[in-house]
């Protein structure tokens, strides 16, 4: 009988028993890699005005044709330098590209890609001194293009006076990015 007790209590431990799981050990890493981060939607502002993208030029300039009525007149591929942010040279003659050019290219290609809508708003000066018109920018999804580059530390704040409608949002960004280590805050 005393066999046969220790046998069925030896039967009862094994049963909730299970094998060990393993978890496996890395080495630390001097500095965790920054996060992505989300991207910001905001409502797109009542008095931006719809438009197809036809191409992005690099990181800060994007062609725009105007679908509705607004300020870009409609019909007619026009030229927009994104407010407030100044992305690494890719296309400049004379300038070797620069450090970060071709991800910032990359990330406004993706947050616009050609033939998709997005939405532009102006501020106070439509024009800079080079003729492109200057705007900020939302995707198809919402994204404020423009925040979106700078807080992925993919552009840097440019102030263009007096143009400042979304100034302290992008100043906002930078902080972030800049805190958080994320391209061009981390080695350019």
């Amino acid at each position: 009988m005393r066999a046969g007790l220790a046998v069925a209590t030896a039967a009862l431990l094994l049963a909730g028993c299970s094998a060990p799981t393993l978890t496996p050990v890395t080495a630390p890493s001097a500095r965790p890699p920054a996060a992505a981060p989300t991207p910001l939607r905001l409502p797109v502002p009542a008095d931006a005005q719809r438009v197809r993208v036809r191409w992005v030029t690099d990181g800060d300039t994007v062609e725009l044709r105007a679908v509705r009525r607004g300020v870009l007149p409609r019909g007619r591929d026009v030229s927009v330098r994104l407010l407030e942010i100044d992305t690494p040279e890719s296309k400049r003659p004379g300038v070797p590209v620069q450090c970060f050019a071709l991800k910032a290219s990359a990330a406004t290609e993706r947050l616009l890609p050609r033939g998709s809508m997005a939405w532009v708003q102006t501020d106070r000066e439509l024009h800079d001194r080079y003729g492109r018109t200057l705007g900020y920018v939302w995707s198809a999804r919402g994204v404020f293009v423009n925040e979106a580059l700078v807080r992925r530390g993919l552009a840097r704040v440019l102030f263009f006076r007096p143009n400042d409608r979304h100034l302290d949002r992008i100043r906002a960004a930078e902080r972030s990015a800049r805190a958080a280590g994320r391209g061009l805050w981390t080695r350019c």
